[in-house]
């Protein structure tokens, strides 16, 4: 346990530094949206990669405990055989063949259950997905699609700066933006979504239902908004504190807990309205 569990806090450092450097490496592009699809590009690679090498190590290690455990068995029987019923004066040949092979093969099925239990699963990335483009002007939610898309990119900015002074808080943010940005992205989709039944639909009752559930989405989309300004808000409170390196402030803590909740609200009520249609 205590080896799993320090495998995984040197994987959770190392993601961390990863996220890092990938950052710092994507800024010769000059579009901070780019620099955030790359490195979430970059770490989905990574994370494939990671899984794959993982299941064949895993799959590696049980076929050898399982192999080994025949071999285990196959000499044990060899051994009370040759004691049982062809060594009647005393162990053969086949005894001092079988019983080192039926230990040696214990041990090594032991170690290699042992290893793949210990085996650490692969880190989801914590990279977050690039902000939505803002929606066109006239759109319902434009105000609010290209407020997100601001502090969105505000907050990824800040994030190398925030890691460099407090890691657990800079860890905290990527995991609340990772989590909070689909759920909004998914809101601007629906909104542009929403728009084009209605210009399509001009004049029918289906144009009336569009605008209204645009309305009610484009609510959801502005209490989101507004939780991701009072996490940037919290952020850069902590960032200009005198000692910044301190334990992450309430208001962050807070911003984090809230914005996190928000999101998982917003999957269930998605979850609920597709079931329902």
């Amino acid at each position: 346990m205590a080896t799993r569990l320090g495998e995984g806090l040197a994987e959770a450092s190392a993601a961390a530094a990863a996220f890092r450097t990938g950052w710092q490496r994507a800024a010769g592009t000059p579009d901070p949206r780019d620099r955030m699809a790359l490195e979430h590009e970059r770490q989905h690679q990574q994370y494939e990669h990671d899984v794959k090498r993982y299941r064949g190590r895993l799959a590696r290690l049980r076929g050898r405990a399982q192999y080994m455990t025949v071999v285990a068995a196959g000499g044990a029987g060899a051994a009370v055989l040759d004691l049982t019923v062809l060594g009647a004066a005393g162990p053969e040949a086949l005894f001092f063949v079988g019983a080192p092979a039926a230990v040696i093969g214990a041990l090594s099925a032991r170690r290699a259950r042992r290893s793949a239990a210990n085996l650490v699963e692969p880190r989801p990335p914590m990279a977050p997905p690039p902000p939505p483009q803002p929606l066109p002007p006239g759109v319902p939610g434009a105000a609010e699609s290209g407020q997100l898309h601001r502090v969105r990119l505000q907050l990824a900015s800040l994030m190398p700066t925030i890691a460099d002074l407090h890691e657990d808080a800079a860890m905290e943010l990527r995991t609340a933006d990772y989590e909070a940005a689909p759920a909004l992205a998914a809101l601007v989709e629906r909104l542009n979504l929403l728009h084009r039944v209605g210009v399509e639909m001009a004049g029918t009752p289906a144009q009336v239902t569009a605008q209204r559930s645009a309305e009610e989405v484009r609510a959801r989309l502005a209490q989101g908004v507004a939780m991701y300004d009072e996490l940037l808000n919290a952020a850069l409170q902590m960032v200009s504190a005198p000692d910044p390196r301190r334990a992450p402030s309430v208001a962050l803590e807070t911003s984090v807990r809230e914005l996190t909740a928000y999101a998982e609200g917003l999957r269930v009520a998605a979850i609920g309205d597709s079931r329902g249609s």
